[in-house]
């Protein structure tokens, strides 16, 4: 339209210049016997304004979406963190009191440190705010550890000629606190050092009780910290206040912590231990020492899934296909992470640990198809989804291909 109204004026100014020059000729030949006024120009057509639907007020959807996030999936999350490491305390403080315990009662043991990181790894995508702040993401898992640090750390504690306690604990190396330095004590390498017989289990009873403190001591204060009776974060999220702009800002950091979440698992977690070559490297894997590693990854995906259908509350699911009409994104979305699961039920229900994995063609294979899996969820993420909600990823350490 601006086209054509360019070509009239010019055509118009054009007629205007023809007249004038004719006019101009009549004057000095002495005929018409008067001037020709100026040309007055037709004034351009009013513009009618496009005719749109009522534009979504994201603010408002990203609002409702942070607040269902926050009080159904991270507050219960930390609140569960909480309350399994509370759990793996009491149940380590009477495995150590006992006087002889046996195989089984260390057996109960491992499955509650199994359970505390299930807990865990289902919140682990999270990185902004409480757990962020001291170190508290590396001191509840330092991993990877390319050095040593947590047989470092632990073995630190074991020499300590004073009374290890929480406190302590909580002033060393980041290695030697948390789930990697529990693994370590609950799965030795060498079988004399098991803690239920070892020839010095009071003081690795000792240690054991004291980072199992520590980490009940961080979870804890994470949950409050995100609560409304105690630091309440929760506010500061949903209101995108605080240390974030606007709840756009908020939700922005949140896609972020899923992007590099899904790097982590797909390089960290998979790819590296995968190695170029049979049979991988399983050392460098998620806890190798308690075979944790599938179960962990599993936890990730469903957190995944999870954190963006935000259950019955406000869910990015919902934002694409009924509020913006991006129904097909929501649907390669869903697909993308329904996939990712489902892989991992046939790799569970088929291979007993990511060791077992490695060594094995046919395992390789699946992993590699996972990985694919995931780059999809990734690509779609990073690109149509990002667009759709009008919102931009930061930058991501973990990308990669």
């Amino acid at each position: 339209m601006k086209l054509i109204s360019q070509i009239n004026t010019a055509r118009r100014l054009q007629g205007s210049f023809v007249v004038a020059l004719i006019a101009s000729c009549l004057s000095a030949c002495g005929g018409g016997g008067g001037s020709v006024d100026d040309p007055v120009l037709d004034p351009p057509a009013p513009v009618e304004p496009p005719i749109t639907s009522p534009a979504v007020d994201l603010p408002a959807e990203f609002t409702s979406y942070l607040t269902g996030l926050a009080d159904n999936i991270i507050l219960p999350g930390y609140q569960n963190l909480a309350n399994q490491t509370d759990a793996l305390l009491t149940q380590g403080t009477s495995f150590c009191a006992m006087a002889s315990p046996s195989i089984e009662d260390l057996a109960a043991l491992q499955q509650q440190w199994k359970a505390s990181n299930l807990a865990w790894q289902a919140i682990q995508w999270v990185k902004i705010g409480p757990v962020v702040d001291e170190n508290r993401l590396f001191r509840i898992q330092f991993w990877p550890d390319t050095n040593g640090a947590v047989a470092r750390g632990v073995e630190g504690l074991l020499i300590e000629a004073d009374t290890v306690t929480a406190e302590l604990v909580s002033g060393r190396n980041v290695g030697g606190q948390g789930l990697p330095a529990l693994e370590y004590l609950l799965y030795p390498d060498n079988s004399i050092n098991n803690l239920h017989s070892s020839s010095d289990r009071a003081k690795r009873c000792e240690v054991f009780v004291a980072i199992s403190q520590n980490l009940f001591n961080i979870s804890a204060t994470i949950a409050s910290s995100w609560s409304s009776n105690g630091g309440n974060y929760r506010q500061a999220l949903i209101s995108g206040s605080g240390e974030f702009t606007s709840v756009t800002d908020a939700v922005e950091e949140l896609a972020t912590n899923w992007l590099e979440s899904l790097e982590i698992v797909k390089d960290e977690k998979v790819l590296f231990p995968l190695g170029s070559v049979t049979p991988g490297n399983i050392t460098i894997s998620e806890f190798p020492k308690s075979a944790q590693s599938l179960a962990s990854i599993q936890a990730n995906m469903e957190s995944f899934l999870a954190l963006y259908q935000n259950g019955e509350s406000t869910g990015f699911d919902s934002i694409l296909a009924d509020s913006l009409d991006q129904g097909t994104i929501n649907e390669q979305m869903l697909n993308a992470l329904n996939a990712q699961l489902n892989r991992l039920a046939t790799i569970t229900n088929n291979y007993d640990s990511l060791d077992a994995m490695l060594s094995n063609e046919a395992g390789r294979a699946e992993l590699n198809a996972l990985v694919e899996e995931i780059r999809i969820t990734r690509d779609i993420l990073s690109t149509s989804f990002v667009q759709a909600l009008d919102i931009n990823i930061g930058f991501n350490s973990n990308d990669g291909d």
